[in-house]
């Protein structure tokens, strides 16, 4: 659980700096790009995004459970800080990246895991009919 959460929160970090870098063009400063509302929402939703990710076994529910919890994340923050962007669209946005993100995690430690497991019964000799 905690691997998914320090992903989450790596990624979304990397996600709100990126976002918030498209949004805010006139900022340059590094720590100004982390400090920002964006930032610390789109890190948020990589936490909850990452417990999801852990609790569900499917990429494709990830993805589209993650595109929703960005909306509701970034609506509830419209709603607290009053912040004039669009808050649905930034949302979804960092929903779909995040969701995008832990799927392929998700596809990539799978396919190692079974590259690993064939790769160990092929030494003891698995597929050998010579």
């Amino acid at each position: 659980m905690a691997q998914k959460i320090l992903i989450g929160i790596i990624s979304g970090t990397l996600v709100g700096i990126f976002v918030t870098a498209i949004v805010l063009p006139k900022t340059h400063n590094l720590l100004e790009l982390l400090l920002t509302k964006i930032t610390t929402t789109s890190v948020i939703t990589g936490i909850l995004c990452g417990i999801y990710a852990k609790l569900s076994h499917s990429k494709l529910q990830v993805f589209f459970i993650s595109i929703l919890i960005g909306i509701i994340i970034f609506y509830i923050k419209y709603l607290l800080t009053g912040q004039d962007l669009d808050a649905l669209t930034m949302g979804a946005f960092v929903g779909a990246m995040l969701g995008g993100i832990f799927a392929i995690v998700s596809k990539a430690t799978h396919s190692y895991k079974v590259y690993t497991r064939l790769h160990k019964r092929r030494r003891k000799g698995f597929g050998n009919y010579r």
